[in-house]
């Protein structure tokens, strides 16, 4: 679990959101020739009375927030700033507080260096003028969709989710999906045909949509339909600490050879970087550690090409406001 003292100092913050005072500079404990761009962090706060937990959270994932929260004063102060990470974007963490964005709105409002990306019901009649307004009011710089795939389909993949990505088509916003179960490969189609049906929407996968080297040590995991939506412009791909963890170590693949196999397919100008630090367990200098083996992973590659993947892409990628229907 993350460094506890460290982690009171969080939870002493959580009231003021970051407010406190600058601190002197830390050493930097991250070594990289370039800024960083986080696309993966999540927020969490023991103050319930404030941001209320959601109904079925988990018995573990209270503990979670009690134990190591995962307020400005960690993930920006203590983590991001010692990482050399300027910018980033705040990813509402469903396993906490499900579609309720309140807390994720109030640290990005407090801390301008995070930008909001919401979870809303995909499906949900109201969520296309929700999107417009958290667009307008509170400068939302994507949604990610998210559940669990029903008879084999995501509904967020479905017809009733049409008019969500036509407003997320309208805002300019990106659109960020979370693939997690059932048939990969299947699931990967039903992106390709969306990605052709909404040219214009930038569309993320999170941690590459759950590829597992096991499967087929050849390609790391990725699909065959992987493979053919390559060419797919508007398809963006999302590298974690989590995948890094829980996929490439666990199957004791070769971490700069699966780099390579995806910057090969899809262009390094397609590749975004995410810690995933409120999810991934670890302490500060473990997650610490995990960049710098990503990066370290990319030392051979120029430095454009690096410079893309863990800060140029994810920064035109993700606009607080969106750009308006391209």
């Amino acid at each position: 679990m993350l460094d506890r003292r460290l982690l009171m100092k969080g939870a002493l913050a959580a009231a003021t959101l970051g407010s406190l005072p600058l601190r002197a500079a830390q050493p930097a404990k991250v070594t990289a020739p370039f800024p960083i761009f986080d696309t993966h962090p999540h927020f969490f706060t023991p103050d319930t009375a404030k941001y209320p937990f959601k109904p079925d959270i988990a018995a573990a994932a209270r503990t979670k927030v009690s134990e190591t929260p995962m307020t400005p004063e960690v993930v920006v102060r203590q983590y991001w700033d010692q990482a050399g990470i300027t910018r980033g974007t705040g990813v509402q963490y469903n396993t906490v507080y499900g579609t309720d964005n309140t807390y994720l709105l109030d640290v990005c409002k407090a801390n301008p260096r995070v930008l909001p990306v919401v979870i809303l019901p995909a499906t949900d009649r109201a969520t296309p003028d929700t999107l417009r307004r958290m667009t307008r009011e509170n400068r939302i710089a994507g949604v990610r969709l998210f559940g669990s795939p029903v008879n084999g389909e995501f509904d967020f993949l479905s017809e009733a989710a049409v008019p969500s990505w036509k407003a997320v088509d309208e805002l300019g916003i990106a659109m960020v999906l979370m693939l997690v179960g059932g048939d990969l490969n299947r699931t990967m189609h039903r992106v390709h045909e969306f990605a052709v049906r909404f040219p214009a929407v930038r569309i993320v996968l999170d941690h590459l949509g759950y590829p597992n080297p096991t499967t087929s040590p050849a390609t790391f995991g990725l699909t065959p339909n992987h493979l053919a939506i390559a060419a797919h412009r508007n398809l963006y791909w999302k590298l974690t600490s989590f995948h890094l963890t829980t996929r490439i170590d666990t199957a004791k693949a070769d971490l700069k050879g699966f780099v390579d196999f995806v910057a090969n397919l899809y262009g390094p100008d397609r590749m975004v970087w995410g810690s995933d630090i409120g999810n991934t367990p670890g302490t500060l200098d473990e997650h610490f550690a995990l960049l710098q083996r990503m990066l370290d992973a990319t030392a051979h590659m120029s430095l454009t090409d690096r410079r893309a993947i863990f800060h140029d892409t994810a920064d035109k990628l993700f606009v607080p406001g969106g750009t308006g229907k391209s």
